[in-house]
Order: structure tokens, then sequence, then C-alpha cells
């Protein structure tokens, strides 16, 4: 048995898709699918990053014992919830974003559930903003196109649940949802588009109960694929 096809005995044991475990071992789909079946080769840094994913030790996966052994031998429920004690998880914001004319929160699909990131790392993206009160959204429409495209990912500042000064909200007005931004002007709220073929609009004071603000966008992420080969 080859090292691919071990590779891929440990993953289906352990039941993760190959884009979980390419997610987890920084690399790309399509190159672990080749090595998987024998079709390239692979590098140290490669096969330990691909290891520490499995939750198995890299000479693990040049063993010819049994994949049962394997799987027995390193728990995988414990191991990850190991791992996720030393990330910084971001999860899906239960409410759709539309960077348009707003839209039922029933309307949002969930390309994403969730993001990990090393501590230190989300240090330098989040600063002290708490995980649990930091979530993502993949933004549809593109009235705030050039600033935010229809696709990315934004991430909310759930500690803001209310107007808190000038910028990008995700709010929900009269039953739709909407990421835009708001600036104060006298006693009104303008509701700016940053695409400029789109016309701003004004919530007026005796409006404001209808304003629910579900947090602040602190930044976006684009998502945009392209296929090689």
């Amino acid at each position: 048995m080859n090292v691919g096809e071990k590779i891929r005995q440990i993953r289906k044991a352990k039941k993760m898709t190959l884009n979980e475990l390419a997610l987890l071992a920084d690399s790309d789909v399509g190159n672990l699918s080749r090595l998987e079946r024998g079709m390239q080769g692979y590098s140290d840094a490669q096969i330990k990053k691909i290891a520490a994913a499995l939750e198995v030790p890299a000479s693990e996966l040049f063993s010819s014992n049994d994949i049962s052994d394997t799987v027995d031998s390193y728990s995988v429920g414990s191991l990850i919830e190991a791992r996720r004690k030393d990330v910084y998880r971001v999860d899906v914001l239960e409410v759709s974003a539309s960077a348009g004319n707003g839209s039922p929160s029933r309307d949002v699909v969930e390309v994403i559930r969730s993001i990990e990131y090393d501590p230190e790392q989300a240090k330098l993206i989040f600063g002290s903003a708490p995980q649990d009160m930091v979530k993502l959204i993949n933004v549809r429409g593109d009235s705030m196109q050039g600033t935010i495209e229809p696709g990315d990912l934004i991430f909310v500042d759930q500690r803001v649940n209310h107007f808190d000064g000038d910028g990008i909200y995700v709010f929900d007005f009269n039953g739709d949802t909407y990421v835009k931004r708001l600036q104060k002007v006298k006693t009104d709220l303008i509701v700016i588009s940053d695409n400029t073929k789109y016309r701003e609009w004004t919530i007026h004071p005796e409006e404001a109960e209808m304003l629910h603000v579900s947090g602040r966008v602190m930044l976006s992420q684009s998502q945009q694929f392209r296929r090689h080969g």
C-alpha cells in the first residue's frame, strides 16, 4: 500500500472529506486528490501537515498496519476536541445579509459554516474580540461593490447591537436584512450603498423601532474561485 492509499484509508475511516483534509492541511484539493491516487509526489513538509491534520504520526502514513489499528489508536473525537481548544473559531451568523434590496433570513445559503484560526493569527486579525462575538456571513448582491464584492465573506462584531458611529453594519429593517453603510445626519440615519448606481435612503426617528442591528462589519474576505486546468 502506497502513501496515497494509506492517506485515503485513514481519511475515510475518520469520515473526513477531501475538502476538510485540504483545509486542515493547508493544501490544495486537487493536489491531495492526485496524491491519494498515486499520480503526484509529496514533500516531507506536506506529509507532516497531512499527518497532523489526520491526527496520526507521519510514520503511520508509511505503515502497513491495518487501518482499524490506526483509528483505534488515535481517537478522532478526543483529538478533534483537543484541537478545537487551541483554535479561534468563527461561526456563521444566523441571519441573511443582502448587499442589495434586502432579503428574508430564510433565503440564506450557508456556503461556509465556520473558519478556524490559530489564536495568535486571530489576535492580529480580530484584536481583542472574543471568538463567540465574531461571526461570518456570505454576502449577496452588488450594492456595496467596490468595498464588499458579491460572494465575499464579512466578519461581524456582534458586540455592537446598535448604531455606534458611521460604519458598515448588518441590520434588519422592517423584516429585511441588509449590509450597508450607516451614517447619522442630525436625527436621521442615512443608509448608503457604496455602489453609486443604488440610491441612498433614510431611516427616520419614528422608524427606529423597525431597525435591529446584528453587528458592525470588521473586515471582509474575498471568496472568488478560479479554475485551473
